[in-house]
């Protein structure tokens, strides 16, 4: 399971940063979103983790998906350096945003 934070993102170019960890406490890796004046990093596998780039404007999505999704993971594709955070499983019947 992964369990996210939001960061404060002072001083960086990124908007907002998302730090996502292990259910044991281990970096998973991590979420940043870029103003469209900026251009995107390129997706990346680091020994901290995974590291998405997202425009500022997917920020609420990401949010909702992270506070109404579980169980989630963060996936990158290292040869063509796409990326997305994914859901698991949900038990039949369950609510989003309840």
């Amino acid at each position: 399971m992964l369990f996210c934070e939001l960061a404060k993102a002072i001083g960086v170019p990124q908007d907002a940063e998302i730090d996502c960890f292990t259910d044991t406490g281990k970096r998973a890796g991590a979420l940043y979103f870029f103003p469209d004046s900026v251009p995107l990093p390129a997706n990346q596998d680091t020994v901290n983790g995974i590291y998405l780039y997202y425009r500022t404007s997917r920020f609420g999505d990401v949010m909702a998906m992270l506070r109404e999704e579980k169980p989630l993971y963060l996936f990158l594709d290292t040869s063509k350096k796409s990326g997305y955070v994914g859901t698991g499983s949900e038990p039949v019947g369950e609510q989003e945003g309840v």
